[in-house]
């Protein structure tokens, strides 16, 4: 048994328990905690969601990295085993290739210099000399036996190698180390001094835990003290937000509590139920909305920047429940517009994982903003299929910001083409992805006599001449439904002069703008950040270039504006 013993001990003092040193694989930028080290072989720690160390894996290109992220081995190996190490991590052991590590490679991971992450103070006093004064400054580095300080001044009397001095090392008042200790290094102008201690050690995980709790405490009380920003949130507004919060609470309580109970257990059962509830629930929503606008509609932009961050932070957790409000938060593609979100807009408006999830989801999905982008997409099916009915010949149209087409699909699916009247669509959009989508889409689609163009470009710089037109052609039907919303009103028009240039003689320009009356206007920007350039009428008429006629209209909800433009014939 002591033999036994004898060589466990071996064992374990050839392998290097490793801190604050990482090694990655290949050219990976993840990199994994290393756990032990020695000749043959190293462990590391691997989140278990994440962990795909599998036995006998191939590790190529190990580099191991000290705790400064310099680089000091390279090599290969293999993976032996992977194994839970705790809740969250697995352990994954791996051997080197043979002859890969040798002992003076591993020698060259030492014990790492702890950088300071809150102040530690010093003083030293010249132990041959109690009545020397003691000499204050502040730990550079450390290891658990030594460690670097720095002095604001001069040492007032010579120090040399060798020497032994009183230290004292604390922070906060605690008091980490009191030790005699040698000078082993100076800086030429005595302002840093490396001190060996003589008995102690520093003892690296309390200091750590003393650093963890007091930038914990700081930021606890940064936290807190952030409050105060909101100081200029009126109590009109904050009594909103209360209220609507205990509602959302209250709802969400209840429904929560039906989920447990497991009572509707399948989809059309609390789809069932919640159409039961929505008529009174839409109700009270709509009279929050309703006071939302109210008060937003008459703040300034830099009020308005205040209270939507306010807002944000108590109303978050309770809307991003909604898959749908959580796309137009997030905004994956960089903007709430893109096509995946438009796409929800056609897709189950019951999603969600809870009962209090698929509410809200519907919701959302039934304000005016948001089904203004369905009413969109009738209108523009509509009036395609209308021109080209009325069309004798063949029929084109050019569509500027295309997202995910649903109106071309649309009138794809429920048109049969003929040779007499083929149809050619051109889709420019800055959103790649948004065009493979489409294809993908009209893969499906009976496409005889179809012809179809897309073009990947940044209309922004096709009309700010940075990039070549694209387009050399002429079309019936131009049309720009969604961008309008987020440019300003000089670059609007310029869009406007573009479409002209492709638009036909006698053809129809098209452009559409979310309404200034628009009822859910504040409740979109600020509960689900999707800001839009809101305009009325009059608005939309200065964008139409003098001389030619129009038509300007809006939908039964006034939520959207349409701008029909007539090209002039020859």
């Amino acid at each position: 048994m002591g033999m036994v013993d004898h060589f466990e001990e071996i064992r374990k003092a050839r392998r290097k328990s490793i801190k604050r040193t990482r090694c990655r694989f290949e050219k990976s930028l993840q990199s994994y905690q290393v756990f032990d080290l020695s000749v043959k072989g190293f462990s590391f720690l691997c989140e278990k969601k994440k962990c795909f160390f599998d036995k006998d894996l191939q590790l190529d290109n190990i580099v191991f990295l000290d705790a400064e992220g310099k680089k000091i081995i390279e090599a290969s190996g293999t993976v032996v085993y992977a194994k839970t190490f705790d809740h969250a991590n697995m352990k994954v052991g791996a051997s080197f290739v043979k002859n890969k590590i040798v002992h003076s490679i591993l020698g060259k991971i030492r014990a790492p210099r702890y950088v300071p992450t809150i102040p530690m103070d010093a003083t030293i006093r010249n132990i041959e000399d109690i009545k020397e004064k003691k000499i204050k400054g502040f730990v550079a580095d450390y290891t658990p036996s030594s460690t670097r300080l720095s002095f604001p001044d001069e040492l007032p009397y010579d120090m040399e190698l060798g020497d032994s001095v009183q230290l004292i090392i604390q922070s906060r008042g605690n008091i980490l180390l009191d030790d005699t200790a040698n000078i082993i290094r100076k800086k030429s102008d005595s302002t840093e001094l490396i001190l060996q201690f003589s008995k102690k050690f520093l003892d690296v995980p309390y200091i750590e835990t003393i650093s963890d709790a007091i930038n914990d405490q700081k930021d606890t009380q940064d936290y807190l003290e952030s409050l105060t920003q909101y100081e200029d949130v009126s109590g009109e507004f904050k009594a909103l937000v209360a209220d609507w919060r205990m509602y959302l609470l209250r709802l969400k309580q209840k429904l929560d509590a039906d989920n447990i109970k497991n009572k509707y257990k399948e989809d059309h059962e609390q789809i069932y139920f919640l159409k039961g509830i929505e008529s009174f629930v839409v109700k009270d929503m709509y009279t929050f909305i309703q006071k939302l606008n109210k008060i937003t509609d008459n703040l300034g932009k830099p009020q308005s920047l205040l209270f939507k961050k306010y807002f944000r932070e108590n109303m978050d957790p309770f809307l991003r429940v909604s898959p749908f409000v959580a796309s137009v938060i997030d905004k994956d593609r960089g903007y709430a517009g893109n096509y995946e979100i438009i796409k929800q807009l056609f897709d189950d408006p019951y999603r969600g994982d809870t009962l209090f999830a698929k509410m809200i989801n519907r919701l959302t999905l039934d304000l005016d903003a948001v089904t203004a982008h369905q009413d969109r997409i009738n209108f523009l099916h509509n009036t395609i299929v209308s021109m080209y009915y009325k069309n004798k010949g063949p029929f084109s149209l050019f569509v500027l910001g295309s997202g995910p087409g649903e109106e071309i699909l649309r009138f794809v699916d429920q048109t049969e083409f003929t040779p007499e009247k083929p149809v050619q669509a051109a889709l420019l959009d800055m959103d790649a992805f948004a065009l493979v989508d489409f294809k993908d889409q009209i893969q499906y689609l009976d496409v005889s006599h179809f012809e179809l163009i897309t073009l990947n470009r940044n209309l922004l710089n096709i009309i700010a001449g940075r990039d070549e037109d694209p387009i050399d052609t002429k079309f019936p039907l131009t049309y720009c439904a969604g961008m309008f919303d987020y440019f300003s009103q000089k670059i609007c028009k310029r869009i406007i002069g573009y479409m002209m240039k492709h638009t036909q003689p006698g053809g129809v320009i098209i452009v559409t703008n979310v309404h200034k009356d628009c009822f859910s206007r504040a409740f979109m920007d600020y509960g689900g950040e999707w800001e839009l350039i809101l305009r009325d009428e009059e608005q939309m008429i200065d964008m139409v270039p003098e001389g030619l006629p129009y038509d300007i209209f809006t939908d039964e909800k006034r939520a959207n504006i349409y701008v029909k433009i007539y090209m002039p014939h020859e």
